[in-house]
């Protein structure tokens, strides 16, 4: 068929498939309905829904998003479907239905029974969700459907996933002591020592030769975490994952492990890139976390982590400038603690459910010993900082070849996700998975001025979840301590 043809032939189907859609009955729902065998269309303004399905066997909910705007909400057009039963208190999994997309519920969907926990017994699909518009159009599959909907029509329920958020944001108010805002000097400094002490005898680090914290984390059998890619001075983004999800909650109980894989410092995109404040006040909290969960927050060192001449972005040296501001705001001694932190720092996060490193496979046969001692294999640090994937302009890059060596040598399965950040595939998302087409190969950048990206694990397996980029920091400063 001829490209113009199938444009067509497309564009037919889509019309139809919308003229379909508006062609079904249209039903302003006040209480409980038992939705019928065919098409219904229901108005969502204000308030969110409950749907009973599998004979009352399950409830889900489907909320309007919202995002956090200073005191007030802000709708983003987009609807989260998701287990109430979890949603608010685990890392659990949701689906976001954005205009024009439909999501058809089957418990045999494995992604589904872990993100919504549908019962397994019941087989084939159920229902399908769309959103159009605004408006959702559900549509059962099952013969005598009995899936039943009705308005969450309480203010506890109304606004309960905003109020939680606001709980959130209190919390995280609470651990970073007030205002989020750069730190005194003294504070600063009496920090960064805290975190170095922590670091000279780091959680989960097989120790090298010299007995020190190795290269690479090797997390427990059985483990969770959830991954953030570089930052890039983006303080409301790691903001917004800690104040969604169970993310923070689960820090605190002490059954999950935060990964941010480098590059914190140093802006890029919208900002202007000799800024350096930004860079103080987000590593100003991460250290925070490091010092508050230990043994539970790990961070990778990118190759933004340094104070070399060559690290530079369009013309600006971020490199030394970073280093010059450090000393302006902090002085030497709190400079020579940012360059000992930074020679502390592991490389590689090793997991049964994933690999994860800043930048890349290393193009050379690494070990896992050669890895926990990379003080002495030097080689391998500019090939897990610097690469990229391998181009006709970059014959050096690294290769589905390579994934697959990295795996190998770590005793990981072969379908062993590995993630990693560094290099952004485009400048409207924030994940791209099978990067390249290398299967379970994916690319998380959480830098990106609308979206925040995180790979986060649900039972044993890695999911993409991306959140709303909003002004976290002016949300918490809003609030009171009280």
């Amino acid at each position: 068929m001829a490209r113009s043809d199938a444009k067509k032939t497309f564009m037919k189907r889509l019309k139809a498939s919308f003229s379909d859609l508006s062609q079904c009955q249209e039903v302003d729902v006040k209480e409980s309905f038992r939705l019928p065998d065919k098409k219904v269309k229901v108005r969502v303004d204000e308030y969110p829904f409950q749907m009973n399905i599998y004979d009352d066997e399950k409830t889900l909910h489907l909320y309007p998003e919202r995002t956090l705007d200073g005191q007030s909400e802000k709708l983003t057009g987009s609807f989260l479907i998701f287990d109430p039963e979890h949603y608010f208190d685990d890392i659990s999994g949701f689906y976001r239905l954005d205009d024009g997309d439909k999501l058809t519920l089957n418990s045999q969907d494995e992604q589904q029974r872990s993100f919504l926990n549908l019962p397994k017994a019941i087989t084939g699909r159920q229902i399908s969700i769309t959103n159009q518009s605004g408006k959702l159009v559900f549509k059962s599959h099952a013969p005598k459907s009995r899936t039943c909907i009705a308005p969450l029509l309480k203010d506890k329920k109304i606004n309960r996933i905003t109020n939680w958020r606001l709980q959130k944001a209190k919390e995280l108010r609470e651990l970073y002591g007030g205002n989020i805002a750069p730190l005194e000097s003294d504070k600063a400094l009496a920090l960064i020592k805290e975190v170095n002490l922590i670091l000279e005898k780091d959680a989960h680090r097989p120790l090298d030769n010299a007995g020190r914290p190795g290269g690479m984390v090797k997390l427990p059998t059985g483990s969770v975490s959830y991954i953030v890619g570089d930052l890039h001075a983006k303080t409301d983004n790691l903001l917004v994952v800690l104040s969604q999800h169970g993310y923070l909650d689960a820090l605190d109980r002490g059954n999950a492990f935060l990964i941010i894989l480098g590059d914190a410092v140093h802006p890029e995109g919208d900002s202007p890139l000799d800024e350096m404040e930004s860079s103080m006040l987000i590593m100003d909290l991460i250290f925070k976390l490091k010092a508050r969960f230990p043994t539970q927050v790990f961070y990778i060192r990118g190759n933004h982590d340094s104070f070399a001449e060559e690290i530079a972005k369009g013309g600006i040296p971020q490199g030394l400038l970073w280093e010059k501001q450090l000393i302006k705001s902090r002085g030497e001694e709190y400079l020579h603690e940012m360059k000992r932190f930074y020679s502390q720092l592991p490389y590689l996060v090793l997991s049964d459910s994933f690999i994860t490193c800043h930048a890349a496979a290393p193009t050379s046969s690494p070990t896992m010993e050669m890895i926990i001692n990379i003080e002495e294999n030097t080689k391998l640090v500019p090939q897990l900082l610097n690469n990229r994937l391998r181009r006709p302009n970059r014959p050096s890059g690294y290769t589905r070849g390579d994934v697959k060596k990295l795996r190998k040598c770590l005793g990981a399965d072969a379908e062993t996700p590995m993630v990693v950040g560094h290099t952004p595939m485009s400048t409207d998302d924030t994940i791209w998975e099978n990067v390249d087409g290398i299967e379970n190969h994916h690319i998380l950048y959480s830098s990106d001025s609308h979206w925040v990206g995180v790979m986060t694990q649900i039972g044993s397996k890695l999911y993409p979840f991306r959140y709303p980029v909003e002004p976290m920091s002016n949300i918490i400063n809003s609030l009171s301590d009280k």
